[in-house]
């Protein structure tokens, strides 16, 4: 990853994201561009000021943006670009990252009032729809790297993508690689026998496996496979993820943002949105 963007909203948390995005330019030699995007909606009904209040709102986001570099480690200012646009976030910022050809998009939590983001959605959720590159968004801030990363995997091509960046992202980190799998529906229905119900969940267990053995052996580079570490656990998806995450102090979650197919890839996205609302460390999403 040598381009990264952060997209700074100037808010309350801008910092966090400053801060982790500095970090990762300087650990992975990267150029880091900032950009704040002004929401063209703040302009568009005032014609007659319009020119003047568009510059004051560059002045001012420029100036902020600075003060955001300043207050980095003398280390981690240089190659870091500011950027002050104008047009829908989202959109903007896409287009951006896709013009600057950026390998990781960076934000923070951005939430909009409740009944706008019932049907909107978030800003991040926005990004991801329009973004191709990996999204990190940034919860709890810090500077330091990764040491401790969870991935999860359904074995689609998504959450292969999110691992190859996870692990490009945190490249001496340990990494727990998860999948959890929902016990089939009709075992709650059927009157099995204790044995054979524990009979046909080894199964299963055994059968993924199989398949997290496959998928190390053909997507993972051989110097990557020492460092992660396997877990396969049966029941709600969300809730044992985050059990891994709290268990084992995890600083990045990855995930995928489409699943297998079908009725899946709309089950994985709503996951990765469930833990963008509120992420129990920072999460990479990738498509």
């Amino acid at each position: 990853m040598k381009i990264l963007l952060a997209a700074v909203d100037l808010e309350a948390g801008s910092h966090k994201v400053v801060a982790r995005a500095a970090a990762l330019a300087a650990q992975l030699q990267a150029r880091l561009h900032l950009v704040h995007v002004i929401d063209e909606a703040m302009v568009l009904y005032e014609p007659m000021v319009e020119i003047s209040v568009r510059r004051r709102l560059q002045q001012g986001a420029t100036q902020a943006l600075q003060q955001l570099v300043d207050a980095l480690p003398a280390g981690q200012r240089d190659n870091i670009e500011r950027h002050v646009l104008l047009g829908k976030p989202p959109h903007t910022l896409a287009r951006k990252a896709t013009e600057l050809k950026a390998d990781l998009l960076l934000a923070g939590r951005h939430h909009l009032e409740p009944v706008q983001e019932l049907f909107l959605g978030t800003t991040v959720e926005r990004l991801l729809r329009h973004c191709t590159m990996p999204v990190l968004v940034v919860g709890q801030g810090g500077d330091r790297p990764y040491e401790k990363v969870v991935a999860a995997t359904d074995f689609s091509r998504s959450s292969h993508h999110a691992l190859q960046a996870g692990l490009a992202l945190a490249p001496e980190a340990g990494v727990t690689l998860v999948h959890v799998f929902e016990p089939p529906m009709l075992l709650g229905f059927l009157r099995h026998e204790p044995m054979h119900t524990d009979s046909l969940m080894a199964h299963q267990r055994t059968r993924i496996e199989q398949e997290v053995r496959e998928e190390m052996s053909h997507f993972i580079p051989a110097d990557d496979q020492g460092r992660i570490s396997t877990r396969i656990l049966s029941g709600e998806v969300k809730k044992a993820i985050t059990s891994v995450v709290h268990d084992s102090s995890a600083q990045l979650l990855v995930l995928g943002y489409h699943g297998r197919q079908g009725i899946s890839r709309l089950l994985i996205g709503n996951l990765a949105m469930s833990f963008l609302s509120a992420p129990p460390c920072d999460v990479l999403v990738a498509r």
